[in-house]
């Protein structure tokens, strides 16, 4: 029961990219693109020059992308050209390859037209989604974004680790976290690699009920590791920020 709650809330997540509106505890928003960061205060350049907003008084960030369909009847979303066979999963649209454990499924249940791939094993209990976007920033300002994210979608949000890797060949970022579903109250912790390829950054999010978690560890970063890119090419269907 646990997972199938698991499951629900999966389509909470969202993708990460430079900001569009940002939404104050005043109830004031803000309208721009965030172009730095200085300890916990956003840089963020309006049409009237750029302003200082400190990270505690953010509520939301609404990206371009996520609001281009408002308003609209329907909501178009990319063909995903995918395939799993045996324990190889691929992506042809994303160009990329990764190792999953057997008996895992694609899960066309949990994709919004930001997450190209998602996965999940056959208890429903642990999961993976792959999200690449257009991002020309530094995987400082990417890991700050994510993290305001996440706290905008989980109560009692807390980092847990941060540490510098390398896969597939380039830099990356691996954190650890935890939180409280809004709706829910159900307690998941996540495992997540962020990789910086040319002009475009590549997330993947791996995460299970929080008393799985460690034992999920180990497999998570065996398939983590098993993930190369097929092509530096960057992926047609990504939304370039406004």
């Amino acid at each position: 029961m646990r997972a199938t709650y698991l499951l629900a809330f999966l389509v909470l997540l969202s993708s990460v990219s430079r900001a569009e509106e940002i939404q104050l505890k005043d109830g004031s928003k803000i309208t721009g693109k965030i172009v730095g960061i200085e300890g916990n205060t956003f840089q963020v350049k309006t049409a009237y020059g750029e302003i200082k907003v400190p990270r505690t008084e953010i509520v939301t960030i609404q990206f371009p992308e996520n609001d281009s369909k408002k308003g609209t009847s329907e909501e178009v979303s990319p063909q995903v050209i995918e395939s799993l066979v045996g324990t190889l999963y691929s992506n042809r649209t994303a160009h990329f390859q990764v190792i999953v454990p057997v008996g895992w499924v694609i899960a066309p249940e949990l994709k919004q037209k930001e997450v190209i791939a998602a996965l999940k094993d056959p208890d429903q209990a642990h999961f993976l989604m792959v999200t690449p976007e257009l991002y020309s920033g530094s995987l400082t300002t990417y890991r700050v974004l994510a993290e305001t994210q996440f706290q905008s979608k989980f109560q009692d949000y807390q980092k847990l680790s941060e540490s510098e890797v390398k896969l597939d060949g380039h830099a990356g970022l691996r954190l650890v976290w935890k939180g409280t579903t809004r709706d829910t109250n159900i307690n998941a912790k996540f495992l997540v690699y962020i990789i910086s390829y040319e002009n475009r950054m590549v997330r993947l999010s791996f995460f299970t009920l929080e008393p799985l978690f460690d034992d999920a560890v180990p497999l998570f970063e065996k398939m983590a590791a098993s993930y190369h890119s097929t092509s530096d090419k960057p992926v047609a269907i990504l939304i370039t920020p406004r």
